[in-house]
């Protein structure tokens, strides 16, 4: 497989969140715990633009990525946006150890390639306070599914594993949000709390 660096020099485009699905998982979000949000970490932000999402919606943002070529283009459309409220930092999420204090901890469309699944959700949990949300947006596989794509596994996770693990690690595992568009959109949005 190739690295991360080799992939985003191929400048991959990645979409943004719809700011619609956004505003209202953040009203969830504020529902559910009734505080007033100021930072979400963006765990694995390579160069999509959710980390302006955030940002323009009044958030100091920090955003984790392996990759340096992706946070260097990442820096690149900071200049060119004079965003001031974004801090990004190289880190591997199988190893990170660095507590980071935050309201919101968001990883979308990157868990499934997190090799040590165990650290990472463990970290998070370490960081998180009461108060804290973590926000884990992956593609999924269901058992006795065929799926027409062969690299489907690849780029999911499996869903029922997927809730045992969290479980283990976190006291609230919600499904918030499906989404079975396409073969290759299947997705699930979990709300996390510790």
């Amino acid at each position: 497989m190739r690295s991360w660096d080799e992939i985003f020099e191929t400048n991959p485009k990645y979409k943004p969140l719809n700011d619609i699905f956004l505003l209202r998982l953040l009203s969830k979000v504020k529902q559910e715990s009734n505080a007033a949000f100021k930072k979400i970490v963006d765990l694995g932000c390579g160069t999509a633009d959710t980390v302006f999402q955030f940002a323009r919606l009044g958030f100091s943002v920090e955003g984790i990525d392996v990759s340096s070529v992706a946070l260097k283009k990442l820096k690149e459309k900071l200049v060119s946006k004079e965003t001031k409220n974004i801090n990004l930092r190289h880190g591997d999420l199988n190893v990170f150890s660095e507590k980071i204090e935050a309201d919101i901890y968001f990883c979308s469309f990157v868990y499934a390639f997190i090799e040590n699944k165990e650290h990472f959700l463990k970290y998070v949990s370490d960081c998180m306070t009461q108060r804290s949300v973590f926000i884990l947006i992956t593609p999924v596989t269901y058992k006795n599914i065929s799926y027409l794509e062969t690299d489907k596994p690849n780029i999911a996770v499996d869903f029922e594993a997927t809730k045992n693990i969290l479980s283990k690690y976190f006291s609230s595992v919600e499904e918030y949000h499906h989404d079975y568009v396409g073969v290759r959109e299947d997705y699930v949005t979990f709300f996390i709390k510790k």
